[in-house]
């Protein structure tokens, strides 16, 4: 029997979003997360690597990204500007960043697959279920959008 709570909130939020529970009734968005909670707590908790899950997350599962156009997206979206009109520096600064410290957290986690010789990116284990879950977070704490 599904609980008040994991049915849904007053929130608009499902119920295993805001309430914490995991009760094996209830559908969760995207499937399973075979990660830690700790762990999914520290994957989401940056915005550039919610940034690779939601755009890996859209790719068709045989497809893939390179860095540098990921990094190009993912600045143009920092700075609000279209990725063609990224400079150099802001795109670097992302790229710098996604090899350093997002990218190896999220494919030792086995979010993403990222193939450090040729700087291409795909799905992970469980991209598409993170991804549900950040959005489900983001529909939780901004509802109307704005």
């Amino acid at each position: 029997m599904v609980s008040d709570n994991a049915a849904g909130s007053s929130s608009g939020a499902p119920g295993w979003v805001v309430g914490g529970t995991a009760d094996d009734d209830v559908e969760h968005p995207g499937g399973s997360i075979p990660l830690s909670t700790g762990t999914v707590c520290e994957l989401i908790s940056n915005a550039r690597r919610r940034a690779v899950i939601e755009h890996v997350a859209t790719l068709d599962a045989d497809e893939d990204v390179g860095m540098g156009d990921l990094a190009r997206t993912i600045a143009g979206e920092e700075h609000d500007i279209p990725p063609a009109t990224v400079s150099a520096e802001q795109r670097k600064t992302v790229y710098v960043s996604l090899l350093q410290n997002h990218l190896p957290k999220l494919d030792a986690a086995n979010v993403v697959a990222w193939n450090d010789r040729s700087g291409m990116v795909a799905h992970g284990e469980c991209v598409g279920s993170l991804a549900a879950l950040v959005e489900s977070i983001d529909r939780a704490c901004d509802p109307d959008g704005g």
